[in-house]
Formats: structure tokens, sequence, C-alpha cells
């Protein structure tokens, strides 16, 4: 105990160090890094689905600091207190909740002196299957002259519960409806004229390359919405693309660094019990330059 004690204390350390130093990186005024990360039943520290120490949580807050995003998009967050026990080493941050769906909401993180955000609530269009599905998360937001409307999303599963041909179907089908739906939501933001900058970031639980059983043919086949993050590989398997993405509408994607997307695989400097307990998903992170006049 005394020796995982000082462990922690000689992390926070250097995580101290780390975020003091974070606001030094050459550009940081020109661009805006946003990453989407599913932290895999992150738990308030009661009767959690995936119990966790300081130590874990510490390790998560360092992750997610290395990421450089200004925005995190975060999926399977329990609640605020859940989320606040990460925020507690990440003083440059705030974040926010959206609460409602069970132990794993959607959420969002952002640096406080970097980037202008604000709820705009929940979208219930994604829930199709009431119950077994969870709505988006709408946010406002704005660094330097580029600003945009956001959905965090957590899109519906095929897990080992489908245990019939029936229920891994349904999932699909429910799936390839909230697909659907989120190019409808897009396109009527962007026919009410106020915001022609749209970015949908989480998990969508599939990828947009699939020949077999797809069901993102709806966003794939959009001409107004773009995947930045489609070659993007998954960080426990590289042979199989990553299901995490970001989606932006063809006024946002002008802004999109070409070959700036990325997933940050943190199993490449932590050991397998620590990544373990970080999470089962990787941070997949995209760049958009906030140089020039906001173009809506």
């Amino acid at each position: 105990m005394v020796v995982r004690l000082l462990w922690c204390s000689l992390y926070a350390f250097g995580l101290y160090l780390l975020t003091s130093c974070s606001g030094t990186h050459p550009g940081q005024h020109d661009t805006v890094n946003i990453a989407t990360f599913n932290v895999e039943w992150l738990g308030d520290g009661n009767q959690d689905r995936k119990p966790r120490g300081d130590a874990d949580y510490l390790a998560i807050a360092d992750l997610m600091i290395k990421t450089d995003a200004d925005v995190l998009a975060l999926q399977e967050i329990e609640n605020e207190a859940a989320l606040r026990k990460v925020l507690r080493y990440m003083p440059d941050y705030t974040g926010l909740v959206l609460a409602g769906a069970g132990q794993q909401n959607t959420a969002v993180v952002w640096k406080q002196n970097a980037v202008a955000i604000s709820s705009l609530g929940p979208w219930t269009g994604l829930e199709v299957d009431p119950g077994r599905s969870r709505p988006g998360f709408v946010l406002s937001c704005k660094k330097g002259s580029f600003d945009w409307i956001m959905m965090v999303v957590h899109l519906k599963s095929t897990s080992r519960f489908d245990s019939t041909n029936t229920l891994r179907e349904r999932s699909r089908e429910v799936r390839a409806e909230q697909a659907k739906r989120l190019v409808a939501w897009s396109d009527s933001v962007q026919r009410a004229g106020k915001e022609q900058d749209v970015i949908i970031a989480g998990d969508f639980n599939d990828f947009p390359g699939r020949k077999q059983n797809a069901t993102l043919t709806a966003l794939v086949e959009s001409s107004s919405l773009h995947f930045l993050t489609a070659s993007v590989r998954s960080c426990r398997d590289p042979k199989l693309t990553a299901i995490d993405h970001i989606v932006a509408s063809s006024s946002a994607r002008a802004r999109f660094v070409v070959g700036s997307e990325r997933i940050d695989n943190f199993r490449d400097f932590l050991d397998a019990q620590t990544s373990e307990q970080v999470s089962d998903h990787c941070p997949v992170v995209v760049t958009f330059t906030t140089i020039g006049p906001d173009n809506d």
C-alpha cells in the first residue's frame, strides 16, 4: 500500500508538470483538437460495474491530457461524480454529463481557457429503441473564429447480450435507423441557416467500410456528412478499423487538417494491467484550423 501511494504521489507530480507546460505548444491558438473516447463503465466508486482506484482515475486523466485535445467527447460515464473523479487531476479542464442513460451516459470535457462550450441538451431522436438506446448530447462550441454544433453519440451496440440472430439483427436495425436520423438531424441544422459547421463524435459501434451487415450506410452515403476517421485502425487489433469516429459537415470539413486523424494507443506505454483499467477503447483525435473568418 505504501509503495502504491508513493507511486501515485510521484505520478501526480509528473502530471502537474505536464499540465503546467501544456499551454506552450506553438500554434495552439490556430487549431482545435477534438477527440472521442469511450471510457468503459466510468463509475463513481459506488458498486461500479468496473471498479477503479485513485491510480486508475489518475491514469485516465493523464491519457486525456496527453491527447492534447481541446474538446473530448466521452461515452459510458455513470454520472457527474464519476467524471469529477477524473477531472480532479485535470485542473485546466471542466466537463458536463448528459444524464438519463443509466450507467452509460455521454459527456464532454474541454479546456476552460481555450474553448467556449454550452449545452443544448439531449436529442431524443437517437432513442430509436427506448430504454435500449441513448439520446445524443448536443453542444454549442467555439474556439477562435471557428464555431460549431457538436453532438456526442453512443450508438446501439451488437454485444454478447444479443444471444440470438433475431436480437443481433434488431441491434443492427436500431443502429442503421440511428445513422439515418443523424443525417436528418444534421441536414435540419444546416437548413436552419444559422450554423453550417456540424460535428458528430462518439462510439458508432461500427465502421464505415463494413461490407456485410453494414449499419452506417446512411452516414457513409450522405453528401453533407463525412467520416474524418474512416482510415483509423483499432488499438486492440490493428487489422480492424476503429469504431470510434468523428464525422463533419462539408463546411466543417473545410477546416479539417488533412492527415491529423489518429488513435492514441495507450497500450504502447502502459502495462497490460493498467491499460485494462483505463478502457477497452482508445481516444481518436482530429485537428481543425481556427484561422480565418467563420463561414456561416
